[in-house]
């Protein structure tokens, strides 16, 4: 193999037998050569700068600098290289520190070669796969590109994780490299749960914008929106049902829009439903995660709403198809399912309800809470898929209609097609 052609890791670790040791570990690696080895946080920022390493092993307990903040400063000064935090301590706070960081796994030493190598060659593959995407994000037309993009959590049958799912995602998408400005809007209007799933006590909703509708600005968004503490913007639910009336199709667009101008990506977590202000989203969005379930039930409704989306104008590239909950036990194979529907199944994220159930008692994502549970990493890879194939434009969208001749109801547009 090419010297070129090799995964190139820079070692940082205050104790010299541990460099030397992880060292002997990648020596019989063919894919793999050690580049660079410090002995500071400052010294691994220094190198990382000069000789730009695939992969850092990163020591997080360090005297001059710890290794959290100088993974913060190499993600900041050189965003291609991933970030592999160690440390003898596995405490949840440590992992979630070096996640908010910008690492991309935690190891807990002593590791093992296996291990050692596996997690690289993972965060490896996750580096190739941002730069594709940064590459298509170049060919944006010049007009979007002082834009973000609109990613609508959708499923036309309730039960199958919206919320989670776009609450993780949100965050996942604030950890992706380049420190993205992303904020999350529970659309959800009548019974919203993002709230709950952040642990959030706020009297602030989408009912403070609505009432200013015509001056919204930056300020009063900010103003209006709760900041997580994994730095993502969280714009809630109206309080009650009665007021989720009060919010209409034309606030929603509005809205959205003038999000767009500010974040580089906008989830929104919708109703399991076909009113005009669920549509409304759909119809602003670059890209729909359509969840599914392995349940017959969700399966039939899936395929309904392709057929309502093709009636719409939504084409293949707006529609991402992803498998909630899965499980090989429920008896009904991937493939049968899209020979039923005819559509692929763009990612799958696992099945742990357990675990999902207990984050969302404790009002922290998933991703955030255990960073290296399956399910954040399968959240994480979906993030990678958004952001790399996030639509330019509204191109195959059904072209809005004139403002005074909006008919009511999703049924009521299709038969005026």
């Amino acid at each position: 193999m090419a010297e070129s052609d090799k995964i190139r890791v820079l070692i940082v670790d205050d104790i010299a037998d541990t460099r030397d040791n992880l060292e002997k570990l990648l020596f019989f690696e063919k894919d793999m050569q050690v580049v660079g080895k410090a002995a500071t946080g400052r010294e691994a920022v220094t190198q990382a700068k000069q000789i730009q390493p695939d992969v850092v092993l990163m020591d997080i307990n360090m005297p001059d600098m710890d290794g959290i903040a100088a993974t913060e400063a190499i993600m900041a000064q050189v965003p291609n290289t991933q970030v592999i935090m160690m440390s003898v301590q596995g405490e949840t706070d440590y992992l979630r520190r070096a996640m908010l960081a910008g690492a991309r796994q935690f190891l807990t030493k002593p590791v093992g070669g296996d291990e050692l190598a596996s997690s690289i060659r993972e965060v490896y593959r996750l580096q190739q796969t941002q730069r594709r995407f940064v590459v298509a994000a170049q060919q944006v037309e010049e007009h979007d590109q002082s834009t973000g993009q609109i990613i609508a959590v959708y499923s036309p049958k309730g039960g199958t994780g919206k919320s989670a799912i776009a609450s993780n995602l949100a965050v996942a998408l604030k950890l992706l490299p380049g420190n993205r400005k992303v904020c999350l809007v529970d659309a959800s209007l009548l019974f919203g749960d993002i709230a709950v799933m952040f642990n959030i006590n706020s009297s602030k909703t989408i009912n403070d914008l609505t009432s200013r509708i015509d001056d919204l600005d930056k300020e009063l968004l900010n103003d209006v929106m709760t900041t997580h503490a994994s730095q993502i913007k969280v714009l809630l639910a109206p309080a009650n049902p009665q007021m989720g009336e009060l919010v209409t199709a034309d606030h929603v667009r509005t809205v959205l829009e003038a999000l767009r101008r500010e974040y580089d990506y906008v989830v929104v977590d919708t109703q399991s439903s076909f009113q005009d202000q669920t549509m409304a989203v759909l119809d602003a969005a670059h890209r729909i995660v359509l969840l599914m379930t392995m349940e017959l039930s969700s399966i039939k409704n899936i395929r309904q709403f392709l057929e309502v989306a093709e009636l719409l104008g939504y084409n293949d590239e707006k529609l991402v198809l992803v498998l909630n909950k899965a499980d090989a036990k429920f008896g009904i194979r991937v493939d049968q399912v899209e020979a039923n529907i005819q559509h692929k199944v763009a990612a799958q994220i696992g099945n742990a309800p357990f675990e999902m159930v207990n984050a969302i008692n404790r009002g922290v994502p998933l991703i955030i809470d255990q960073p290296r549970h399956q399910i954040s990493i399968d959240v994480a890879n979906l993030a990678y898929l958004i952001s790399g194939t996030t639509r330019t434009s509204r191109e195959g969208a059904r072209p809005q209609q004139p403002k005074k001749e909006e008919p009511k109801g999703l049924f009521a547009r299709l038969t005026k097609r």
